[in-house]
């Protein structure tokens, strides 16, 4: 038998069926499209996403990270051929002043008592600003107040720099003593700078009073580490035994000072790449947060930016920023030198 011929009708549905499966293939294309767009625009938008900024909030010094424990006991009848035990402990006298007694038995058997107090006990906070002169050189102004709430008085104040072509200027000689810290413990990176107050206990810088430092420099203003102490120099009174190096190995050396950031001559700024630019001032903005030179909203529109690589418009920003309270005087200048 002959196979029938489809008929014209069939032929119809046959096309239509063809035609809406296409049409479908369109439709689901466009969708897919129209969503992978969506995704992409929705990507974009949350990087270029302005977070809410508010008001910076200078932070005063930080306590150090140093902690006082109780001293190992150690018999010392070998030592001393005596029946004797060292009984070494520490006593906290004023927790808030940071004040402290180291207690031992003697030789002589008898109970020897050294007086300490904590550099950090000192409450304080610093600004710093940076002026440039016609002959290319910066001038480093730091303003110190001591808190009205601070138990103890100013002692000294240390600035880390990276640099040797430094000069200090204005120095009170009459109260003020000013050296190089030595590269020890706290103080190898960089060349560190001391402040420190000598003068009569007449006028010791107290709860709300105020001290001015200038150094010049021909180096770049960078964010850098800060030092400040109050009180009396660690030992407040002297004793004719040394106490047992159990006890000894407690006493802070230069390791109890309150810490924090601010503005200081960095000679390396000077020679870095665009690239090194950006991720210095990265790298920084967790500093400037603690520092409470910008809030973290304002951070985090500075890291936008900066990954961008648009230094020039962090440089924009920055300005609109200072006016508006945004950031710190710091936190612009350091952007400005970056900038040249």
């Amino acid at each position: 038998m002959r196979a029938e011929a489809p008929s014209p009708a069939t032929d119809i549905i046959i096309i239509e069926a063809r035609l809406w499966g296409l049409t479908m293939k369109f439709i689901f294309y466009i969708v897919i499209t129209m969503v992978f767009s969506l995704q992409i625009t929705c990507s974009s938008f949350g990087q270029d996403k302005a977070y809410e900024q508010t008001k910076f909030d200078r932070k005063p010094f930080q306590k150090s990270l140093h902690i006082i424990r109780q001293p190992r006991q150690v018999d010392r009848t070998e030592e001393y051929g005596k029946n004797i035990r060292s009984n070494t402990k520490i006593r906290v006298v004023d927790k808030q002043a940071g004040k402290y007694e180291f207690w031992w038995i003697g030789l002589d058997g008898k109970e020897k008592i050294l007086p300490y107090q904590r550099a950090d006990a000192l409450e304080a906070i610093v600004a710093a600003k940076v002026e440039k002169n016609r002959y290319g050189k910066f001038t480093y102004t730091y303003d110190l107040k001591v808190l009205d709430s601070s138990p103890i008085y100013f002692r000294n104040f240390i600035v880390q720099t990276f640099g040797s072509n430094f000069e200090v200027l204005k120095l009170d000689k009459e109260r003020i003593l000013f050296g190089e810290m030595s590269s020890v413990n706290e103080f190898v990176e960089g060349v560190w700078l001391d402040w420190a107050y000598m003068g009569s206990a007449q006028d010791r810088i107290h709860g709300g009073g105020s001290i001015r430092f200038y150094l010049s420099s021909d180096s770049l203003p960078g964010v850098v580490n800060c030092k400040a102490g109050g009180g009396e120099f660690g030992i407040t009174t002297k004793i004719a035994e040394e106490p047992p190096s159990e006890l000894e190995e407690e006493i802070p050396v230069n390791t109890d000072l309150a810490r924090g950031y601010t503005l200081g001559p960095d000679a390396r700024l000077k020679n870095f790449s665009p690239p090194e630019k950006i991720k210095y001032l990265l790298d920084s903005l967790a500093k400037f947060q603690e520092a409470g030179w910008m809030t973290e909203g304002t951070a985090k529109n500075y890291e936008r930016i900066l990954k961008r690589n648009d230094l020039k418009g962090t440089f924009e920003k920055a300005k609109k920023d200072l006016a508006g309270g945004f950031i710190s005087n710091e936190v612009f200048q350091i952007v400005e030198g970056l900038n040249q």
